[in-house]
């Protein structure tokens, strides 16, 4: 049976983490798979009695190295025919991660799966879409998108589709597509490193699918202190502007204010009392 390498990332959430590791265990079934959980040197830290009973591969950094490079610690150290990213603050459903494998298996140009994200309350969360321009960011850092049909967001959580993107919070990848792309970019530290991800693979031929008959419920920038913490808003800032840098490099003029667009996200949360 194919093995699947589970890579998980702690960072300073350790009774989220065990929760969201007993969860991926529970839902298993008769999955295949090794965990490989990386500690991005949290001062608090995984209990010890749960790194010896469940069964782990755990690697201790010495410092906080961000997202992309952790998970190619993770890479390294897989030996699965199937690399799965999990975030340390998604609950996975029963039978998704096998769900996801048999379409993978089944489905010989499709190199990377995501699941549907729930947040905890059951509502809908985007976790897809297509790649980000100045339009799209302008109407999600706006919130324009919420009430306007203008959008990059995937927001049909009910079919099966081919997408530029899904999110790395839960994404099922084939061996043979680390293999030809080396892993993810390691200048992100955190934010965007997933879109990046996907087009490079996109870029090659493979497909990225959209999978909605399994989900997952994310509790979403958990280890960053929430969807409104201004660090988590400066780290996607900066994701996202390396990501344009990189991907669009004549597009000077959209990136710059792209950029500035976060910088005013970030001071309206200031000014609402967010930190």
């Amino acid at each position: 049976m194919e093995l699947v390498s589970v890579i998980i990332i702690n960072y300073n959430t350790p009774a989220m983490t065990e929760k969201a590791i007993r969860s991926f265990i529970n839902s298993a079934g008769g999955l295949n798979y090794k965990i490989i959980l990386i500690d991005n040197n949290s001062s608090e830290k995984i209990s010890g009695a749960a790194l010896k009973d469940w069964p782990i591969k755990f690697i201790q950094n010495a410092e906080n190295v961000g997202f992309a490079k952790a998970v190619n610690q993770g890479i390294r150290a897989a030996t699965g025919d199937y690399i799965l990213l999990l975030n340390s603050d998604a609950i996975v459903e029963a039978g998704t991660v096998i769900e996801m494998l048999e379409y993978l298996k089944n489905n010989t140009r499709t190199g990377i799966i995501g699941p549907k994200f729930v947040y905890p309350g059951g509502k809908n969360q985007v976790s897809s879409g297509k790649f980000p321009g100045f339009w799209s960011e302008f109407f999600r850092l706006s919130a324009l998108h919420r009430i306007l049909p203008f959008s990059a967001f995937n927001k049909n959580y009910k079919t099966i589709k081919s997408l530029d993107w899904v999110s790395g919070g839960c994404m099922l990848i084939k061996r043979e597509v680390i293999r030809q792309l080396g892993g993810f970019d390691e200048n992100y530290f955190f934010g965007a490193e997933d879109m990046d991800f996907c087009l490079r693979a996109k870029k090659r031929s493979w497909q990225v699918i959209y999978y909605p008959l399994v989900e997952v419920i994310h509790y979403h920038k958990f280890s960053a202190g929430g969807r409104r913490a201004v660090k988590a808003i400066k780290m996607e800032r900066d994701g996202f502007d390396y990501f344009f840098k990189k991907n669009y490099p004549k597009k000077i003029i959209s990136r710059q204010l792209i950029w500035q667009m976060h910088n005013f996200k970030i001071l309206a949360l200031n000014l609402l009392g967010y930190n």
